[in-house]
């Protein structure tokens, strides 16, 4: 495979605006706590690479969010993106893609491929997702894995997945920890059960609390999610 994108945080004195979106608001999905902000306390860049911290503001949580839609998106290949997750009770990081067009319609029908999302609540767990029309977070027939991995919260860590047309796989450094097939245990084939045919874009945030993030604790102290490296190949 060829290396078509490489974003080296590290390297980076900002965030490049044709490169990346950064999203605002105070209301989300998931019954989430945090508003997303577009500050220099909750986005920054340093040596260790791009920062986003989850700060409390009186009762009011703020973090941040940040997309490549309508910027850079891509259909099939492998991505690799080395990443440390923080460890307060509360937190939801995730890195994750969606649909650049909404091909096949809104969320959930045009599809949803989560690369990691992990919860301080559950420290050594990973969560391993895809959502499409017919199987999703609100259907026991999602799409779904759980793996369990020791110590995963405590350095970064490089989180992989190869997506390709029938197939999407997924790697934590380098070590293949779970799969979805198109059509596995006779699930629908058409764009309501794999919608993967078309060019998503890149999401990473910090969310705190809701569905999967759990019970916050509020004496956590601020919490930073940190993207050292980001890596596509085709």
């Amino acid at each position: 495979m060829k290396l078509i994108k490489h974003y080296d945080f590290t390297t980076m004195k900002q965030l490049d605006s044709q490169e990346w979106n950064i999203e605002v608001g105070p209301k989300w999905a998931n019954k989430e706590a945090q508003h997303y902000v577009h500050a220099p306390k909750n986005l920054f860049l340093d040596d260790d690479g791009l920062h986003i911290k989850a700060t409390k503001c009186g009762d009011i949580y703020e973090s941040a969010r940040i997309n490549t839609k309508n910027k850079f998106t891509f259909q099939y290949g492998k991505i690799d993106i080395v990443a440390k997750v923080p460890k307060g009770k509360g937190t939801w990081p995730a890195l994750w893609m969606m649909s650049n067009d909404n091909r096949y319609g809104g969320w959930p029908k045009s599809g949803e491929i989560d690369i990691m999302e992990h919860t301080g609540n559950e420290l050594d767990q990973l969560y391993l997702c895809i959502h499409t029309e017919s199987y999703n977070h609100k259907r026991p027939t999602q799409y779904y894995q759980l793996i369990e991995k020791k110590g995963i919260s405590d350095d970064f860590q490089k989180y992989s997945l190869l997506w390709q047309a029938d197939k999407i796989t997924y790697f934590i450094n380098d070590e293949e920890v779970g799969s979805y097939q198109k059509g596995q245990d006779d699930k629908d084939t058409t764009h309501k059960g794999w919608p993967f045919d078309h060019p998503y874009y890149l999401i990473i945030n910090l969310a705190i609390g809701g569905s999967l993030g759990g019970q916050i604790d509020p004496n956590m102290g601020p919490q930073s999610f940190i993207v050292k490296d980001i890596k596509i190949y085709q």
